[in-house]
Order: C-alpha cells, then structure tokens, then sequence
C-alpha cells in the first residue's frame, strides 16, 4: 500500500497527470505532496526544468536513474537524432508493450507481468523488463496470464487508444510491435514530455 501511495504522488510531484489517469490525484489536488505543497510553485530554474523533464520520462516507463541514463547512453551511440533514439528503445521495451497492448492497467503491473513469466516473445517466455522487441516480434499472453482477472479487465478497459505503430489480434491476447514510432508525437503521451531537456541535463554531464 506504502508502494501505491507513492506511486500516486508522483503526479503531483511532476505536476502533471503523467498517464491521464481519470483517478489521478493531480486531477483534485494539482499542488505538490507535503506540508508545504500549497504554496505556489516558484519559477524554475532551467536546471529544474530539465530536472522535471527528466522525471517525467523516469517516472512514466517506471525506471531507475542508472537504468534510464544507460539508456540515453546507448541513444546517443546510435546513428540518427539522440531524441527519436531514446524514443524507440523506451517505447520497445518489453514492458512499455504489455503496457501499450492494454495487457496491464499501469507500467508498474506490466514489469510485474514481464518478471512472473507471463509474456512470450516468438513463443519464448521472456522475463526481462528491459527486452527490447524488435519490429515484427509475435509478443503474446501465457496461457496463465490469460486467465488473471487483471489482465481480463485491463483488456476490457479501453480508456488508452493503440499506438498505430502496434498491432493486436483480434482475440486481444497477441500483438507484434509493427515499427519504430517516427518521433515523440507518434506516441500520444497524456501529457506534454520535452526530451530535448533530457538531452541538454545529460549533455552536461557527458
């Protein structure tokens, strides 16, 4: 319960309803958590407003800062702009897929599923969070997994719209990743995410 609790802070805390949720605390209470959290929010400085920008995208696929920083890492050794780099690799994550197929109801509970062994990749049981599927990987539900009520429910819940860059069966239990989204547009996040100060933080520092 502690885990929930902080989990929906962070709206508050980033001042947005990060994943549009109609139960979003942000939605009746738009202030920051604590004593102090009614007190208007100060100019930021362009630091933390990179800062923030970071947060959002960290908090969003529900990451740690070393495993989102080796992440841009490996964006920025790739060819092509570093933004749309870092846009591909979090949005082929295994878990931003189950989380995109509406598989699960938050990112939190598709690592949950990834780890317990509930999803298979090309008929494999993969149990990383951090898979990276490639276009046209058949990603499926367990025959467990096809069974548990959160999972029936998630799938029945249709207030998040498929990415056009993902396909889904019929039956709503297998899907493949059909490409890479073009940019940060393609994905339709539920609210304004600026990876350029992501890039500006982490340029700094590399």
């Amino acid at each position: 319960m502690h885990l929930v609790r902080q989990k929906y802070k962070i709206d508050r805390t980033c001042g947005v309803n990060l994943w549009g949720r109609d139960k979003s605390p942000f939605n009746k209470r738009p202030h920051r958590p604590g004593q102090h959290g009614t007190r208007p929010r100060r100019k930021l400085s362009n630091y933390a407003q990179q800062l923030i920008a970071k947060q959002k995208f960290r908090y969003y696929y529900g990451m740690k800062e070393c495993q989102f920083k080796r992440f841009f890492k490996n964006a920025v050794a790739k060819r092509g702009d570093t933004g749309n780099n870092m846009i591909q690799m979090l949005e082929s994550r295994l878990d931003s897929i189950v989380y995109r197929l509406r598989w699960a109801p938050t990112i939190f509970a598709a690592k949950q599923m990834v780890n317990h062994g509930h999803i298979l990749i090309n008929g494999k049981r993969v149990n990383i969070s951090s898979y990276l599927v490639a276009p046209g990987d058949k990603v499926e539900l367990s025959e467990k997994a096809k069974r548990l009520g959160i999972v029936q429910l998630s799938i029945e819940n249709h207030d998040r719209e498929l990415p056009a860059y993902l396909n889904l069966s019929d039956d709503k239990l297998s899907g493949n990743l059909v490409k890479l989204p073009d940019d940060i547009v393609e994905v339709g996040y539920p609210c304004n995410m600026d990876m350029l100060r992501v890039i500006e933080m982490y340029s700094r520092s590399m």
